[in-house]
């Protein structure tokens, strides 16, 4: 072989790459001089690589690379920039929260009762919106507040107010707005869900979990072309910060019909894998998941692009103070440090959650658990257990989000079982949630294991990252800084610091480690020969950086699928 042929076949490991004659056939696109980290077995670090079509074709040095150089090859210098494969979020609601952009917006900030009705009324002068229709608020902090009927009909009097909570479980409804849903004294709670009344039985205005839903549904639906221009928008802001695939993490029919909408326009530009959201947890196993495999054969669109393989789970709702709808292995604290009966509710009987899992394993489909307490996640594990004994250990990468509070005792179950933590590390941070509306709820000795990441890295776990946007952010960078520092920034204390995670551990997460858990790991994930081309590229150097400047980071350019879909405005 000649020398060159000899760095080439060192460079490019798959068949794509090489060739009988000693040299490559040209690539479309090298992109040469920067610092690669491929996120392969070794996570080595390499300087350049090649696409030819949608693949990339090589992997290796500048001199290797070079050779892919042909008379119509886009040559890209990066000038020592870093590259990394195409950021996945494993948990994240674009269909739904793209709806949102746009409405008033108390901006996730503690907030008094006070604070609410002069935020509101500052929305309404601002911009009133059609007289009509309802008027809707989102990402209000529900961590402390509480909001009688009285308050909300004093905002907005006889036109449908909706306001909804940035834990994605709360929502309070005006008098008008309680009509319209149907919502009286007369209903009952719905199946994972509670509908907060006063001393006579009447609704206060306040609905958690599954309760919030069916005020939500009430709202009349704006046109399908106006729903997938919003969504349209997010995705084009989720590609600035460099994420090429999302698990959206509780889809139904309607969501999938906007995601089509833009495939069909050739606009969608995002992998996007789809989790069928299991509404009733009390049908049957044969029910729910015979509808599970209906969506998933009428949604499978494209392999690579759209599919809904997953059903999702809520095997509780929230922690903080006053909703306390996670499920509690012990009781709830009553913030002064006395016991109380309350445990939170309970969504589901384990015997018909196993067989639902079980179903759903021997289907062929990934389980998506939500689980914030405890005893949720311990839940979601034994249902993981019963699946395992009754099917044996398949490869459907079952996965639980969230995970606020883990029992120690839990951690090695992970692994064992093979069940991915899907951590939304952004919220792993001190502040009203945990500090005010959390820990006094459950002491020092539990609050010890918030958010454990690095016990369960330590156990073994396969840890994915996602954002859960739209209920926080969506920019992997920041996620990846709080979950280093378990800080919101410098100069705060941080939540539990011996349960920080490495700046390589953030990035597998969302790279690697993601793309195991949508199933597709052979395809994206790491940038390696015979990949697709998915890759981003930083404006930094993100593992020389003070992991308190990593929210700083910027994308200069995405690709995905070899195109680039993203670069960053020149100034």
């Amino acid at each position: 072989m000649t020398l060159l042929a000899m760095a080439v076949a060192a460079a490019c490991a798959a068949p794509a790459c090489a060739a009988p004659s000693g040299a490559p056939a040209p690539a479309d696109l090298v992109l040469l001089h920067g610092r690669i980290h491929t996120e392969d077995g070794s996570r080595s670090v390499r300087q350049a690589l090649a696409v030819r079509g949608n693949i990339i074709v090589g992997v290796g040095t500048d001199e290797a690379i070079g050779a892919f150089v042909g008379p119509g090859t886009r040559s890209v210098d990066l000038a020592g920039r870093v590259v990394l494969p195409g950021i996945i979020d494993a948990h994240t609601h674009p269909a739904q929260s793209a709806q949102d952009m746009g409405k008033c917006s108390l901006d996730d900030k503690p907030v008094t009762p006070i604070e609410v009705k002069t935020r509101v009324a500052q929305c309404l002068k601002d911009s009133p919106g059609d007289l009509a229709r309802w008027f809707e608020v989102i990402m209000v902090d529900p961590s402390g507040l509480t909001l009688t009927r009285a308050d909300l009909d004093a905002m907005l009097p006889g036109r449908p107010l909706l306001l909804t909570g940035s834990d994605g479980h709360t929502a309070w409804a005006n008098s008008a707005a309680l009509k319209l849903a149907h919502i009286s004294a007369g209903t009952k709670d719905p199946a994972g869900g509670h509908i907060e009344r006063d001393r006579s039985g009447e609704p206060t205005g306040t609905l958690r979990d599954t309760a919030a839903e069916i005020a939500q549904a009430a709202v009349p639906a704006a046109s399908l072309e106006h729903e997938a221009a919003q969504l349209a928008k997010a995705l084009e802001s989720m590609r600035a910060v460099g994420i090429t695939s999302v698990q959206d993490a509780a889809i139904d029919d309607h969501g999938m019909q906007i995601y089509k909408y833009l495939y069909d326009a050739h606009r969608l530009n995002m992998r996007v894998r789809a989790s069928f959201y299991l509404k009733n947890l009390h049908e049957t196993a044969a029910v729910l998941i015979g509808d599970a495999v209906k969506f998933r054969a009428k949604w499978a669109v494209d392999a690579d692009f759209l599919r809904a393989d997953a059903v999702k789970i809520f095997a509780d709702g929230v922690i903080e103070y006053p909703s306390h709808t996670a499920a509690m292995l012990e009781p709830y604290l009553d913030g002064q440090g006395r016991p109380t009966v309350d445990r939170g509710p309970s969504y589901f009987v384990q015997d018909n959650l196993d067989k639902i899992v079980a179903a759903a394993d021997a289907a062929g489909l990934t389980v998506h658990f939500h689980a914030i307490g405890d005893r949720a996640v311990r839940s979601a594990l034994d249902a993981f257990a019963a699946a395992r004994r009754s099917n044996g250990m398949l490869d459907n990468r079952g996965q639980i989000a969230h995970l606020e509070l883990i029992n120690p005792a839990d951690f090695p179950r992970f692994k064992q079982l093979g069940v991915i933590a899907n951590f939304q590390l952004l919220w792993a941070e001190g502040g009203d949630y945990i500090d005010k509306a959390a820990i006094p709820y459950l002491g020092p000795q539990r609050s010890r294991y918030l958010y454990p990441a690095r016990s369960l890295r330590d156990a073994g776990a396969i840890i994915a990252g996602g954002s859960d946007w739209g209920v926080s952010s969506f920019d992997p960078f920041i996620a990846m800084e709080h979950g280093i520092t378990r800080s919101e920034h410098r100069g705060l204390a941080a939540l539990l610091p011996e349960q920080s995670l490495s700046l390589q551990d953030m990035v597998d997460a969302y790279t690697i480690n993601a793309a195991f858990a949508l199933k597709q790991e052979r395809t994206t994930g790491s940038i390696e020969a015979g990949k697709r081309g998915d890759f981003i590229v930083l404006d930094r150097d993100i593992f020389s950086l003070d992991p308190f400047d990593l929210h700083d980071t910027r994308v200069a350019a995405t690709y995905l699928d070899g195109r680039e879909v993203y670069a960053m405005p020149k100034k």
